[in-house]
């Protein structure tokens, strides 16, 4: 489990945004919730391992920073339901959704359920960035999701030509972080810091990582 870091005043330099991660890589999602919650961002992390997210959880809160976990199956549509009341009660209206877009499935599920169900979820978070005119969605490329084939990466490209289509016009932005090279995978500490970057910093849309020998997990 990653270490979580002291969180400072000094840090602080982005308006609170309340950020939604949804990665079952948990390195990825760790690193990323420890630097926005270091920000003073109000986060959840969302996934099927909640007991170490909800330890980490933990360490981040007893540090100073605003952290929470639900447990989340995008395979199971009551889970998608019970983590957005959870969502809702926690961290209240989402500004930010950084999500795997369910790349990182069960073995065995049926044909791209948790994809099915990341887009659930995502059709239930985004309308209330629109409303609001103002938000992010941060795609995880297939690497950093522990993933390597080019139907996942079509998949992601397909996602993100949707979004920007849906979000013209809306103030809301559609971005993604994945790896330079197919098939390379990221090293989880840079890979983390770059999804929390994307969730501050509104001028990126697009940043490809260069290949490290970390692979997500």
């Amino acid at each position: 489990m990653i270490e979580a870091p002291q969180v400072t005043c000094e840090e602080r330099t982005h308006p609170p945004r309340a950020v939604m991660i949804v990665i079952e890589a948990a390195g990825i999602a760790q690193v990323a919730a420890a630097q926005l919650a270091a920000q003073g961002h109000l986060v959840l992390l969302g996934g099927r391992r909640i007991e170490e997210f909800e330890r980490f959880a933990a360490q981040l809160r007893d540090r100073g920073g605003s952290a929470f976990a639900a447990y989340l199956d995008l395979a199971e549509p009551r889970s998608i339901n019970q983590f957005l009341a959870a969502a809702h009660y926690l961290i209240g209206t989402a500004d930010v959704l950084i999500t795997d877009v369910g790349l990182a499935g069960r073995a065995g599920e049926g044909p791209d359920s948790a994809g099915v169900g990341a887009q659930i979820l995502a059709t239930r978070v985004i309308p209330a960035m629109i409303a609001r005119g103002s938000g992010d969605v941060v795609l995880v490329g297939p690497e950093l999701a522990g993933v390597s084939c080019a139907a996942a990466q079509r998949k992601v490209d397909a996602w993100l030509a949707a979004l920007d289509a849906e979000f013209v016009g809306t103030g809301v932005r559609a971005s993604v972080v994945r790896s330079a090279q197919a098939g390379a995978f990221a090293r989880t500490a840079e890979a983390g810091r770059l999804l929390a970057g994307m969730a501050t910093e509104s001028r990126l849309r697009l940043v490809e990582m260069l290949p490290g020998a970390g692979a997500a997990r």
